[in-house]
């Protein structure tokens, strides 16, 4: 047991990478409407080029790791990468170049996620994958817990809007960290897997995909093969991902606008990662109980009727305090349904999948789903821009509402 342990010390490294996560995630729709001066359009393209860069790098990466071979090298080139775009984004001077340097961040970064995964089960027997990766993901999942909190107690010192530079200044600090541990203790596997032998049902983190779909390991799309059941699930997920994020990218930028400070900002997000871990603990279980569709459903019908109850919560509380207290549990909750709806579908398509297809059908459900959240990204600043935040939240519910339907005809449990 000692020996194995020790195998896994090379998850260390992973740690301050996810602490810089939890740091820039929230902390970039903060930059660009406090220091850029920007607002939802802004922020709506900075999601989708992100987005898309990190997809075009998780293939260009996870084939070109494949063909050479190599694991370690990617892992550091990945760190180094993050930590020098963290850097200049540190710096940034207007919104082109901010959105420029992401563009590199999440294409040049993206060079560690589908080499990790991979590297796990290269490193461990076959039985022990799904303790590893779990292991891993729990790694994951402190680092951005962390790294929330840093920002909260940051900005609670430091008040002031020009302080938001450093927080990237510490993510570069964080960054490099990784790559020295990654250095010392990321080895190079002797053995290969093939990464489409990785099973669909080991693969599930927080709900990420609203701003960088970061955890993919396969992208490949095989949909004209799938059985009738996969296929409505794929389309109707596709639809809810496209619903979920046309309020996921508007919200940030609305409550900024009310005036939540950097420091309630920061801590609405900590709510919201936080009830996703705890949540997530225990959804498998309430998953079996229940069943992974009745639990996916539920889970995505509470979030149709929470999108636009946020107008109302914003037209009857004046009073901001309270105002700021509710956003924190309606986001809180939120990130908690994630994980339900996360484990629900992702079970419901590994179990769906003949054990031999399971990699190809995991390309196709991961592509759809931040394909989706790209779409949903993109028609965000047009609509805000158009006819505002209300009727925003209200196509967001419908939107997601549609997928539902669609999701709900799957005839299996």
């Amino acid at each position: 047991m000692p020996k194995t342990q020790g195998k896994d010390r090379w998850f260390l490294s992973y740690l301050p990478m996810n602490t810089s996560s939890g740091i820039s995630s929230p902390l970039a729709p903060l930059f660009i409407t406090e220091i850029l001066k920007g607002g939802v359009i802004e922020y709506s393209i900075f999601v989708v080029v992100s987005s898309l860069a990190t997809i075009m790098g998780l293939s260009v990466w996870g084939n070109l790791s494949d063909k050479l071979g190599r694991r370690r090298f990617f892992v550091l080139f990945g760190f180094l990468s993050l930590a020098a775009t963290s850097l200049l984004l540190s710096i940034s001077f207007n919104i082109t170049y901010f959105i420029s340097i992401s563009f590199l961040s999440g294409f040049l970064g993206s060079a560690v996620t589908p080499v990790s995964s991979v590297l796990i089960m290269e490193l461990a027997e076959r039985k022990d994958w799904a303790l590893k990766i779990s292991k891993f993901s729990q790694y994951n999942t402190y680092g951005q817990i962390a790294g929330v909190m840093f920002a909260a107690i940051f900005s609670g010192y430091y008040p002031h809007v020009g302080s938001l530079r450093y927080l990237y200044i510490f993510s570069f600090g964080f960054y490099l960290l990784s790559a020295l541990l990654g250095y010392m203790l990321v080895p190079e596997s002797k053995n290969k897997v093939n990464r489409n032998e990785i099973p669909l049902g080991i693969l599930r983190a927080f709900e990420k995909v609203r701003y960088l779909p970061s955890q993919i390991i396969h992208f490949n799309f095989h949909f004209r093969e799938l059985d009738r059941d996969l296929k409505t699930i794929i389309i109707g997920f596709f639809v809810m991902m496209t619903g979920f994020q046309l309020f996921f990218v508007a919200f940030p930028i609305l409550i900024k606008s009310i005036g939540v400070s950097s420091t309630v900002f920061f801590i609405i997000y900590l709510g919201n990662y936080l009830f996703s871990a705890i949540t997530f603990g225990f959804s498998g279980q309430i998953a079996f109980r229940y069943g992974n569709r009745r639990i996916a459903v539920l889970a995505t019908l509470v979030r149709i009727f929470i999108f636009p109850s946020m107008i109302v919560l914003i037209s009857l509380i004046t009073f901001k305090p309270y105002l700021f207290i509710s956003f924190l549990l309606v986001y809180s909750v939120l990130g908690s349904l994630w994980s339900f709806i996360s484990v629900g579908t992702g079970t419901l398509v590994s179990n769906l999948s003949k054990p031999e297809e399971r990699g190809r059908v995991s390309g196709t459900y991961n592509a759809i789903q931040s394909l989706g959240a790209v779409m949903g990204s993109a028609f965000t600043g047009l609509i805000v821009a158009s006819i505002g935040y209300d009727a925003d939240f209200l196509i967001a519910s419908a939107v997601t509402a549609v997928g539902l339907l669609i999701f709900s005809r799957i005839r299996s449990k």
